[in-house]
Parts: structure tokens; C-alpha cells; sequence
């Protein structure tokens, strides 16, 4: 019989070695940790993102308040003691300070000004300062009843000049009494049995090298620029104001004749020479670039300057007239006010404080 050979073994597989119970667990809760940590990562990462976007933008407004009080101190500043009340804009405070750092003359001085913003949000205050040099001068100021630059003139008046005002110290923004005439060059008019001077000292010569703005704050050059002092009227070509109008600033370009219809107060500016004819008056400041002319009888409270263009060859005329010329430091110190120079920015000073 032959043989069918060997007869292979079937092989039975071997069952699968299971993998170790309880793996996938820990593993999706590894995966879960670490998603859970990135989202908490992004929420965090957006969070810082919003706080300081609004760290910034609180610091910005701090930024834009402290500009405010700034812009506020050049428009206000005044001397001799330039100061600015707290600046309130929106949620934020504006503290301005001034240091003065050099007086270029009396009454002209350069400051630094400094502004601090701050703005309270919730329990958070955020602060930005800035700063800049300013340029501050004070009203002009008068040391006279009459101001001469100049001769005064052949002829004198009749009646009264008088710098011994009656307001004391009610308006300390002009030093009272004053003497009933200041003059540069001579002689001042002289007083006889016809006109009458009284005054802190009666008659005051000034030095030939006495500067004119140095002594009265009046910088005639910048008065009248069209930078200057921003005037109620100009005549002309607008009208004469109102007789009522109060502290008013009235400039005249050239030469004028005023009578009793031009009578008022506040500030007279005049470029040329003035005639003041019969009947005229006011209360307050009068400042002539030229001469100043009588042609009839006058009554002014205040104080009155001429020559003050320079080059005029007569500062005043009086020709024979009565004036009845009492200096009031209020009146003058109301009209000077008009005429003071507004605070200016020095540029390429401004600065941040950080």
C-alpha cells in the first residue's frame, strides 16, 4: 500500500495578547487637559489682549486730559502769578503748575508748564503729564496819570493831572498812587496858578535809557500786530462802539479827532495822533502811538500815554485847554486787561513725562 506521505498539522492561532485593560482613560483625559489648558491659555492671552487695550485707551484719555489743561494754561496764564483752577474734562482732571524759570524783563517772564491728567477707572487711576515752556506777560501798567515819550509840548494845560487815585488797594494790578506825569525827555509840563499836579512824586523823569516797554508793560509793536490783542472795533471800518460798552478795546488805525459823541471807556488804542476835542471823556486806559493834541476842554479817569510809535517829534500838545486828568488804578486796571498779551508756546519745548 502506498504511502500518502506526512499529513501537515493544521496550526491553530494563538488567541490576541489583549492590550492592558484601562489605557484609552487616562489617555483622553490627557487629551482633555491639554485642550482644556490651551482654551485657558487663549482666554487668558484674550483677556490680557482686553485689559490692555483698555490699560491704553484709559491712558490715552489721561494723555488727552493732561493736553487739555495744557492748551487751558496758555490761554489763561496771566502774571505775575500764573495759575490755572483744576481742568475737568469727561472722567479725567487736568492739574496744571507753573515754575517760573527766567524774567526777560518786568512783567515778561518764561515759564514752565506742567500738566498732570489723571482718570479714575474703577479701582485703577491712570496718569499721563505733559509739559511746555511758555512765554507769559502781564497787563500793561502805567507809572503816571499822563505818559509822555517825548517833549511835551509848548503850551500847557489848564486844570487838573493828578496820579493820587482814591481806590488804594482795591486793584493791585496797578501800582497806586502814581505820579501825575511820567515823561522820557523833557521838559514835563509845568505847573502854574492855571493847571494843577499832584502825584506820587508829582512829576517823574524817566532815563533816557529807560526802556518804555520795561516800564509799562506796553510792547507797542506787538499792540497793534495783527497777532496782538484781539480788538471790540476797529475804526475803521467798523463803528464807534457803544457809549455803554464795558472794559471794550477800541483801536484806531492812523489818526483820530474824537469829541463828546466818542465818549466811553475801557481801552483807546491809536495809532497816530489824537486831537481830543471839546467835551470828550472816558474811563480807563488811552494809549496814542503819536501826539497827543487838546483843542477843547476834556474830563478822563484813568490814564493817558503818548509817543508811544516812537519817532514822533511832539508827544503832546496841550495848547492852553482845560484837562481834568485823574489817574484810577480799577478804571486802568479794567483796560489793561484787554490789552494783555495772550500766553504763548515757546516751539520745540513741548514735552512728556514718563
Amino acid at each position: 500500500m502506498r504511502s500518502l506521505g506526512r499529513i501537515p498539522r493544521l496550526r491553530i492561532p494563538a488567541p490576541p495578547v489583549s492590550e492592558p485593560r484601562g489605557f484609552a482613560l487616562p489617555s483622553v483625559m490627557l487629551t482633555l487637559l491639554l485642550v482644556s489648558l490651551m482654551a485657558a491659555g487663549g482666554f487668558f492671552i484674550t483677556w490680557i489682549d482686553g485689559q490692555s487695550a483698555r490699560a491704553f485707551a484709559r491712558s490715552t484719555e489721561a494723555f488727552y486730559v493732561a493736553e487739555s489743561g495744557l492748551a487751558t494754561a496758555i490761554a489763561l496764564a496771566e502774571m505775575p502769578n500764573p495759575s490755572v483752577p483744576p481742568v475737568t474734562l469727561g472722567a479725567g482732571t487736568a492739574t496744571v503748575s507753573f515754575e517760573r524759570l527766567i524774567e526777560l524783563r518786568p512783567g515778561e517772564a518764561v515759564y514752565r508748564a506742567q500738566s498732570l491728567g489723571r482718570v479714575v477707572h474703577g479701582g485703577a487711576t491712570f496718569e499721563r503729564s505733559v509739559g511746555q515752556l511758555l512765554w507769559v506777560a502781564g497787563p500793561p501798567r502805567v507809572p503816571g496819570a499822563l505818559v509822555l515819550v517825548g517833549s511835551a509840548g509848548g503850551t500847557p494845560p489848564k486844570g487838573t493831572i493828578t496820579g493820587l487815585g482814591t481806590s488804594g488797594g482795591a486793584c493791585p494790578q496797578q501800582p497806586s498812587p502814581v505820579a501825575g506825569v511820567a515823561y522820557w525827555g523833557g521838559p514835563a509840563p509845568a505847573p502854574d496858578s492855571l493847571l494843577t499836579i499832584s502825584g506820587s512824586p508829582a512829576d517823574r523823569r524817566l532815563p533816557a535809557d529807560a526802556s518804555v516797554a520795561a516800564e509799562t508793560g506796553i510792547r507797542w509793536t506787538e499792540l497793534v500786530a495783527s497777532w496782538g490783542p484781539r480788538p471790540d472795533a476797529v475804526v475803521p471800518p467798523d463803528p464807534w462802539p457803544s457809549p455803554g460798552a464795558d472794559s471794550s478795546y477800541t483801536r484806531i488805525s492812523g489818526a483820530a479827532a474824537l469829541g463828546a459823541g466818542s465818549s466811553g471807556r475801557g481801552a483807546l488804542v491809536v495809532e497816530g495822533n489824537l486831537t481830543l476835542n471839546d467835551g470828550f471823556g472816558w474811563r480807563g486806559l488811552i494809549l496814542v502811538g503819536g501826539a497827543l493834541i487838546l483843542n477843547g476842554d476834556v474830563s478822563i479817569q484813568g490814564s493817558v500815554a503818548s509817543g508811544l510809535a516812537g519817532g514822533a517829534g511832539v508827544a503832546a500838545d496841550f495848547g492852553g485847554h482845560r484837562i481834568d486828568l485823574r489817574f484810577s488804578a480799577c478804571a486802568v486796571a479794567a483796560a489793561a486787561e484787554r490789552l494783555t498779551a495772550p500766553a504763548a508756546a515757546i516751539p520745540g519745548t513741548w514735552y512728556e513725562v514718563w
